[in-house]
């Protein structure tokens, strides 16, 4: 079909690089595809959608006749659009009726295609830019990670939207997100990108199987490896001692030739020993997580009957609970229901009017990893808080656990650094230390699958206690103990 999408030995490399993101990749994607594209933090995932869209420069070819469209692209927000007016900007000539059917599949209201753009909520937002892609017909959406501003409930609505439509590809880290709709995944790996038919469970078996079978391979040739060292070791060592074992004329130049011929064998022996060291950078290897976990001694929170006042008026339904020692809480509610107020007030962050009754005991040693220290910090400025080399050292190592190659770790900013190798600098932080409490706001946003599962199985480890916000289902579901859901009152 003349719409898909081919490409033949793609190269790209940025300037600062010494080894390519891409090499020699060749791909057929079917315009139809409901495509998934996952792969590690820092891999190349927004790249090779800009590649797609001819931003950047790359060897190779890519063969196709499809219009891509990339989200987001965030209209300017001086021009004080509507949302009908934003809608119709790229689709001048849609009808109405067409409009109206989009927004009830993403479950909005009419009333807001006359409201400002710029006023609407990130979810909404999103939403209609989501609509926008699709209301022309001969666009190829590529989206990249649409569920930042979307709440558990937004993210089925859009994955059920998703359902509905053909020919996009999709950069998401939520695993229950994507299989909700994908119907093929693209996984860029280390050193190839993997493209089979089925969603995020299909590809996470045959990753398995193939990393299973990865490391029998990589044993046998750990063992061919160090036999062929051994062997250019001793061609090496034959060739010099019968090469210095005489001084007579004929003998050196016959000991001469079988150091030539021993250079030879050497020089095949190691073309052999990169071969095969090359087959093994492919494997990915995920570090276990390590988390230093002390208990609360007391019982944390208690809510009875209790909500915070906003003008007088209970900002959510009245909650009760109950928080001990090893559990594991995780507040939910659609965007606006009340979830990080009630985190900060908490946090003690924020001194609120309240109904009900509350007890709240913090430990001494929390951990907190919120919304509004990320947009502040950076990786350099982290490190320059921690004061001894044994702090440093121990941040660097969780860096490197969290997949941060350790040539980032010269940096003096991580500005440049893809918003998940940003946000590692903040998780890696708030896993430093002897903590009682981790209270996080949205760990998971921007983190791939790869790091989402590291958090999982060190959480499973370790038992932590854990007060949280997340919007990611399927960390959520895995972990939590105890779960509430904020409804308007």
């Amino acid at each position: 079909m003349t719409g898909n999408i081919l490409i033949k030995n793609m190269l790209f490399k940025y300037v600062s690089m010494i080894q390519p993101i891409f090499k020699n990749v060749n791909l057929n994607i079917n315009e139809n595809w409901k495509l998934g594209l996952v792969g590690r933090n820092g891999r190349g995932k927004t790249t090779f959608l800009k590649i797609l869209l001819d931003e950047l420069e790359y060897e190779g070819s890519i063969q196709s006749t499809l219009d891509f469209k990339y989200f987001p692209s965030y209209k300017d927000m001086h021009e004080d659009l509507t949302a009908l007016e934003v809608l119709r900007k790229q689709n001048p000539y849609i009808d109405i009726w067409q409009i109206e059917r989009e927004l009830t599949y993403m479950d909005l209201s009419t009333d807001i295609l006359y409201k400002k753009f710029n006023i609407l909520s990130g979810g909404e937002q999103t939403k209609i830019l989501l609509i926008e892609l699709f209301l022309n017909e001969n666009s190829f959406p590529l989206i990249d990670e649409p569920t930042n501003n979307l709440d558990v409930n937004g993210r089925k609505i859009v994955g059920q939207y998703l359902k509905k439509k053909k020919g996009f590809i999709v950069i998401s880290h939520d695993e229950s997100f994507l299989n909700q709709f994908v119907d093929h995944i693209l996984a860029i790996n280390k050193e190839s990108m993997d493209l089979i038919s089925g969603n995020v469970d299909t590809w996470k078996y045959e990753k398995a199987n193939a990393d299973m079978l990865s490391e029998e391979v990589n044993a046998k040739l750990q063992k061919e490896i160090k036999r062929l060292h051994d062997v250019s070791k001793q061609v090496s060592n034959w060739g010099l001692k019968k090469e210095n074992s005489t001084k007579d004329a004929s003998a050196r130049r016959s000991a001469a030739k079988q150091m030539k011929r021993a250079k030879a064998i050497n020089k095949r022996t190691e073309a052999m020993i990169e071969e095969k060291e090359n087959l093994i950078h492919n494997f990915e290897n995920i570090s276990e997580l390590e988390m230093i976990v002390e208990q609360p001694r007391k019982q944390i929170l208690f809510f009875r009957d209790f909500s915070i006042l906003r003008n007088g008026v209970p900002l959510f339904e009245p909650i009760n609970i109950d928080i001990y020692p090893n559990d594991r809480f995780f507040i939910g509610g659609k965007n606006g229901s009340g979830k990080s107020t009630l985190l900060n007030f908490i946090l003690g962050s924020e001194q609120l009017d309240t109904i009900g009754e509350y007890r709240i005991r913090l430990p001494e040693h929390l951990s907190i990893l919120h919304q509004k220290i990320q947009k502040e910090v950076d990786y350099f400025s982290v490190l320059s808080r921690l004061s001894t080399k044994e702090a440093k050292e121990k941040y660097w190592y969780l860096l490197y656990q969290l997949g941060i190659e350790r040539s980032s770790f010269s940096a003096k900013s991580s500005k440049d650094w893809s918003s998940g190798e940003q946000k590692k600098v903040f998780l890696a932080n708030a896993l430093l230390g002897k903590n009682e409490l981790f209270i996080w706001d949205e760990v998971t946003n921007y983190l791939d699958i790869f790091v989402i599962n590291q958090l999982i199985d060190a959480i499973k480890k370790y038992q932590p206690t854990i007060i949280g916000v997340d919007h990611n289902e399927y960390y959520v579901n895995t972990i939590s103990t105890k779960k509430i859901e904020l409804k308007p009152f």
